[in-house]
Formats: structure tokens, C-alpha cells, sequence
């Protein structure tokens, strides 16, 4: 094999675990408790008689829920309110992001604008609300109850036209299928068997052998005609209700199209790597063709299945074996791992109870840990939104933290559909990759017309993560269909997913390096790129490399370094950026993504991840300097908008990426990354001790103009760095 520079890894070797200083100053209050109270009290007293108008069984234990907005400058975990709603009674069970423009600000380039904040859900009773009106009224709460006081924005009562997403008719005869969300946790039982009784009272049925419990939420197919759920959405632990979605598993209108190609063989070689296998969920196989590669597995309820659903699923799992078939070669390239083809969809998917049946049979088998790589070319077909979490998402982002799993997920193929053209559940995960497509094989690309956009939710703003090519009116994606004996002209999300997992396990095909999942993702955004400025909204951190010897080379003049392992509670970790002797007085490039895995609340998306990064880049660290200049800031996430986004939003992100250029004249003496590690749970500040380690990978580019040989005298001077060895003679036994 020709000499090249390949990744340099054991970067985490450098690294050292010790604190490092930690500033903070007060908080400016733009209101006091006097200004608030009465205004408060008012708000308070539209909630109290929402309560009272409630019928008593739309209230389990006596309690309904409302929102607390706090104001935008009190959101950190620091500010929960816990002294109030402890002294009331009361508690919250979750929260969303909302967008507000506060009566005052405490900076004055906040005044009038926009601006990005929590809204909790607060649980009480008729007896809570009096206490905290009492503490309005009187003023005799202490000094910490005020303080929290004079930190809301707003209170207001959710009524049951606040709970439907979507417009909701008044049809009284035709029974229709919905989703709703309940707050309602493990232990909260008695919750939703009131919840049960009070649809059956009404005429509906919450199908209870289909519920699904994540976090503090519970999530229930639900049939009812649409006059009966208007009365069911007085239930006052609705948090959210909406049609039931359709299944997604192609494109609507999907193209597939025989083409005009010579014959063409599968391989005589097993795959690479025979000591692991990826997952694969969709339509199923339905034959023998690619047996030496893929199992399929049957559940009773999906043996009865048909051709389109074959098709899509043949075509997604040949993708990622076989690659896209960019040549008139006449035998398919060599798979990187074997498949195991779960077929979970059935001729009645679309419809509850299947959506649910879809993602229960995906967590059974997820959640036995037996796969790294998994691919969803399939979800709810409908776009996310800001204030609510689909329970796809929030079930997988817990497995794949749980179980170190790296999922690709088809962003949806709904891009060009004005309105529905965001990217659709589970692509709004934080611990996964949405993958979007581009139109054209070739260096000259654009996001094609019908890929699903972003931004994601913010965390998980850069979404989708990336782009692959995914094919297009004007380039057909070319994929071997055994089903159909034939390679077929395809396009959509569904192909670009499953041919960046190939490139992901190729990575660990070849190399003999050990690398986490998150560390593999983190090369995969790592190496991204795009043309021109390109809008993130539409191909997030560029379009991913098809081949994993690209991934693993170093970019020409680059010398490219890996760091992986644990963030460990109540340590801080010193990352140094390995940097040469050499050429100091030359303009030098950095780049670098950092990647984590986190625990989530589902049930507060305003704080939905656990895990938090706060990364410091100090240039000057050679000479004794602990200066601090900006590397991953808001810029590196977020664009110019409308509306401001809130100031601590990316230290909550589970990707940053950026790059930087030092002009000749700006110093660099080894430089280091500090890395803090913080942590919250259902929103609020928790003991470090109590926090789980976290799973971390680091990886960084170095450039210095002039120095041709700086992965030469990176190795000299850093021996502890190894490079990653590819265990696999990839240009004479494997076609890649």
C-alpha cells in the first residue's frame, strides 16, 4: 500500500485531568418583587379559575398543569425556581423553549427583540395556587422566594386548544387515530390509568398495551372521532396531542427506475470485518440474494408484507453492502460488516397501532446492546417541533447513549413541501446523525430539492448533521435491487443514510484502531466539507466522505490527531493541541470537533441534554500564559436569525466544530483545549460526584503555512502518538 499519512491516534495519552479556574459574577434582575407581584397575581388568578372549571376527574390527585415563563436572563440550571414551588406546593414536570420579547431586559442591546427562554409546566392543586397568590398578595415570603419571584415572566394557563398540534375539526361520527403525550412518568401510574378511564369515559380508547414510558412522559395511541378528543383534551396531563403521523419509509412519490446497465455480479469475498454486525430496520428482504451478507429477521405480525416495501428495503440494505454504483464495473464492491435486515414494517404501517408497534420492536432489540451501527431509513412522517419531543426520538437518543450506538437516520424526503420541509423524527436526535441528501455524485453539489431542512432544536441545532449523495431528477442514485435482478435509478433520504453507516463501519472494518462510536462520528463531521457558504440549515456540517481510507488520511498539509475516552465527574481535562517546534512565525490553521454522548430529559427540551461541554482555547499556554480566546462560540453553531438565541444554548450541544486561521503575527505556543464538564438533570444543577461519566471524542487538524512536513515533526516531537494502522491490504483485496 502507498505511504500515507493517516490519522494520528492516542491523542488522550496528552491529555491531562486537572481543575482549572472557573469564573462567574452576579445576575442584573430587571424587575424587583414589587414590580411582578401584581401583575403575577392576576396571571395567577386565570390559572385558578381554569382549575375550577376543570371536572374532577380531568384533575388526577386534585392537580392541573400550567406554564411559568421565566424571564430570558434566569433559564441556567442555577435559577429553578425550587425554594417557590417547594414553599407552594407545587412541582414542575417539564419544559419547552418559547420565544418571548420581555417587558424589560437586562442588557440594552436586548431591548425589543426576540429572545429565547423557558416556559416550565407546573403541576398544583387549588390549595398550591392559594399559597403562592397568598405570597403575592402579602409580600411576607423570604428573601430567596422573592428573588425567584421577581425571575418570572409570565404565568398562564394551558388550555385544551393549547395541547392539539394541527387544526382539529368537530366530526362526531368517523373515528381517527392520534398520539398524545402525557406527563406521567414510571411512577406516576396512577396518572395514566386516570387517564384511560377518563378517555373511555368519553367515548375513546387509549390503547394501553402500546404505551410507551420515557422520561417523565408516557406516550398513547389514542382513538377517538375529533368531537370526543376535544373533550378528552381537558384532561389536564395532556401535554401534547396530534393525528397520529404516517410511517415513512420512501418517498411519497418515490422514483424507481430500471436502467440501461451492463450486468453486474455480487462479490465473491465476505465482508471485511466478520466480529460484529449492523442493524438494519425496514421493509425486509424477502429473498435469499444477499444471504451471504444479511440475515433477515421476521416477526410474526410483518411476515404478510408487500413488493414496495421489499424494494425499499432490498435497495437500503444493498446501499450500505454494496455502496452506490458510480462506475460500469461489472462486480459490486465488497461489503465492510454483514447485516442483520429487521423487517418491522408491515402492510398496515402507517397507522396506529403500527407506528407504535414499528418502534417497540426497535427498542426490544436495540436495547439488548448487541449493535454499534444502526440504520433508520424510516420514522414518523411529519416535522419536528420546537416545543415537543416524538417519542421515536426520545426512546432512541436514550438507547443509543445507553448503549454506544451510532445511528444514521434518513432526514425525510418532505424538503420541498413548504411548511412540512424540516427534518422528520428521529432525525431531531441529539446521540444520532439525520442525513439529508445532495443531488450530484460529482464536486459540484447542492442540497437536492426534496431533503429535509433544519435548524433542529437547539440542543441539536445543526441538524440535519450532514449531506450524502441521495440522487436527483438530473442523477438518479444508481443501487443493485436483488428483488428486481436489476440496478435501479433511485432517490431520497433513505439511501443517503444507510451510505454514510458504510462509510462509519468501514472505518471499523480496516483499521485495527479501537474506536468509540462517538469518536467515529466525530471523524465523520471532522471531514465533512462544502462548497462555497453554504447554508448549514440545509446540509448541516457538509457532505460526508463516501470512502473511509479518505477519512482516516490526513488532508494534505494537515496533520490530523484523535483524543477519545471518559469525561469524568468533578475532573476537568487539559487537552494539548499538538503543535511543531517549528514554523511559529507562520500563519497557522486549527480545526477541530469535539463529540459526546448524552444522557436527555425528554420531558424539558428547553434543557433536554444532561451533558454540557464548556471548552476554553488558550494559545499562549507554553509561556505560562492562561489567556482564553473564543474557538467554539455561538458563531460556530448558530447563523444571524431573527431572534437572539440564549447565551449558554451551544455549551449544551453534543457536536461543536469549528476552524480557525492565526495570522503570522498571532502567537501560538502550545496551545491547549480545557474542557469542563457540566452536568444538570430534569433541568437543574446536580453534585458532580452524582454525574455519569460522559463518553468523548476530540479531534484536531493542524496547518502551518510553509512547514510541508508538519505530520513529520508532530511525531518527532509527540511519540507517544501512533498512527492508525488499516488492518486491510485496501488496494489490492478490497474495492472500495
Amino acid at each position: 500500500m502507498a505511504d500515507r499519512n493517516l490519522l494520528l491516534g492516542r491523542g488522550e495519552k496528552l491529555s491531562l485531568r486537572t481543575p482549572f479556574k472557573n469564573g462567574g459574577g452576579g445576575k442584573n434582575y430587571p424587575y424587583t418583587f414589587d414590580e411582578v407581584r401584581e401583575r403575577l397575581d392576576s396571571e395567577l388568578a386565570e390559572v385558578e379559575a381554569g382549575v375550577s372549571n376543570l371536572e374532577s376527574d380531568a384533575k388526577p390527585r386534585g392537580e392541573a398543569i400550567f406554564e411559568l415563563v421565566l424571564h430570558p436572563s434566569f433559564i441556567a440550571k442555577s435559577y429553578y425556581p425550587d425554594a417557590l414551588l417547594r414553599t407552594a406546593g407545587m412541582r414542575d414536570v417539564g419544559s419547552k423553549e418559547v420565544v418571548i420579547t420581555p417587558n424589560k431586559v437586562t442588557r440594552k442591546s436586548d431591548f425589543g427583540k426576540e429572545l429565547g427562554t423557558a416556559s416550565l409546566y407546573v403541576a398544583g392543586g387549588m390549595e398550591s395556587i392559594k399559597v403562592m397568590r397568598s405570597i403575592l398578595q402579602d409580600g411576607m415570603a423570604n428573601k430567596g422566594v422573592k428573588k425567584e419571584i421577581s425571575e418570572i415572566e409570565k404565568i398562564r394557563w394551558v388550555s385544551s386548544d393549547d395541547k392539539y398540534k394541527g387544526e382539529l375539526g368537530n366530526d362526531a361520527e368517523t373515528v381517527r387515530l392520534y398520539e398524545v403525550a402525557l406527563h406521567a412518568g414510571h411512577k406516576e401510574e396512577d396518572i395514566v390509568d386516570a387517564f384511560v378511564d377518563y378517555v373511555k369515559k368519553r367515548g375513546g380508547e387509549a390503547v394501553y398495551r402500546k404505551k410507551i414510558q420515557i422520561g417523565a412522559l408516557t406516550f398513547f395511541p389514542l382513538k377517538a372521532t375529533e368531537k370526543q378528543l376535544r373533550e378528552i383534551l381537558n384532561f389536564s396531563f395532556i401535554r401534547v396531542a396530534r393525528e397520529m403521523p404516517q410511517l415513512r419509509s420512501a418517498m411519497p412519490n418515490a422514483m424507481r427506475s430500471p436502467l440501461d446497465f451492463p450486468d453486474i455480479k455480487l462479490p465473491s469475498a465476505q465482508a471485511v470485518e466478520q466480529g460484529f454486525k449492523v442493524a438494519i430496520f425496514d421493509g425486509g428482504l424477502g429473498s435469499a440474494d444477499l444471504s451471504d451478507w444479511a440475515e433477515e429477521i421476521v416477526w410474526e405480525d410483518t411476515e404478510s408484507t408487500n413488493a414496495n416495501y421489499i424494494m425499499h428495503g432490498n435497495e437500503v440494505t444493498s446501499t450500505f453492502l454494496f455502496g452506490r454504483i458510480s462506475g460500469d464495473g461489472d462486480v459490486l464492491k465488497q461489503p465492510y460488516a454483514n447485516v442483520d435486515h429487521y423487517r418491522v414494517i408491515s402492510p398496515g404501517s402507517g397507522s396506529d397501532p403500527d407506528l407504535y408497534d414499528v418502534l417497540l420492536k426497535i427498542i426490544d432489540v436495540l436495547d439488548a446492546g448487541d449493535y454499534k451501527f444502526v440504520n433508520l431509513s424510516l420514522g414518523p412522517r411529519m416535522p419536528i417541533y420546537d416545543d415537543e419531543v416524538h417519542a421515536w426520538t426520545a426512546c432512541l437518543d436514550q438507547l443509543c447513549v445507553r448503549h454506544g450506538i451510532l445511528m444514521t437516520v434518513a432526514a425525510g424526503n418532505d424538503g420541498d413541501i413548504q411548511g412540512a420541509d424540516r427534518i422528520q423524527p428521529p432525525g431531531d436526535m441529539v446521540n444520532a446523525m439525520a442525513i439529508g441528501s445532495c443531488d450530484l455524485s460529482g464536486e459540484t453539489w447542492n442540497r437536492a430539492s426534496y431533503s429535509c431542512v433544519g435548524p433542529g432544536r437547539s440542543p441539536g441545532y445543526v441538524k440535519p448533521d450532514g449531506v450524502a449523495y441521495g440522487g436527483s431528477d438530473a442523477e438518479l442514485f444508481k443501487v443493485y435491487n436483488p428483488f428486481a435482478s436489476s440496478v435501479v435509478g433511485v432517490k431520497g433520504t433513505s439511501y443517503s443514510a444507510p451510505l454514510v453507516l458504510r462509510a462509519a463501519a468501514g472505518l471499523a472494518a480496516i483499521s485495527d484502531y479501537d474506536m468509540s462510536s462517538i469518536a467515529i462520528k466525530s471523524l465523520l463531521v471532522h471531514t465533512a466539507g462544502t462548497r462555497y457558504r453554504m447554508d448549514r440549515r440545509e446540509v448541516g456540517w457538509g457532505r460526508f466522505k463516501e470512502n473511509p481510507v479518505e477519512i482516516l488520511e490526513c488532508e494534505e498539509g494537515f496533520a490530523t490527531i484523535i483524543f477519545q475516552g471518559k469525561l469524568e465527574k468533578n475532573e476537568f481535562l487539559r487537552c494539548p493541541i499538538p503543535f511543531p517546534d517549528a514554523g511559529l512565525d507562520a500563519e497557522a490553521t486549527i480545526k477541530a470537533t469535539f463529540c459526546i454522548q448524552s444522557h436527555t430529559d425528554p420531558e424539558h427540551l428547553v434543557n433536554y441534554t444532561r451533558s454540557g461541554l464548556g471548552v476554553s482555547f488558550r494559545p499562549l499556554v507554553g509561556i505560562g500564559d492562561e489567556t482564553t480566546k473564543g474557538f467554539f462560540g455561538m458563531g460556530s453553531q448558530y447563523k444571524k436569525t431573527e431572534r437572539e438565541y440564549r447565551d449558554d444554548a451551544h455549551k449544551w450541544e453534543t457536536c461543536l466544530h469549528n476552524c480557525h486561521t492565526f495570522k503570522a503575527e498571532t502567537q501560538l505556543v502550545d496551545p491547549v483545549f480545557d474542557i469542563q464538564y457540566f452536568a444538570r438533570e430534569t433541568s437543574r444543577s446536580i453534585a458532580m460526584p452524582s454525574a455519569p461519566d460522559v463518553s468523548y471524542a476530540l479531534v484536531i487538524s493542524v496547518k502551518i503555512d510553509g512547514v510541508t512536513n508538519i505530520y513529520d515533526l508532530i511525531r518527532q516531537k509527540y511519540d507517544v502518538l501512533e498512527p492508525v494502522a488499516i488492518s486491510v491490504d485496501v488496494e489490492n483485496n478490497i474495492q472500495i
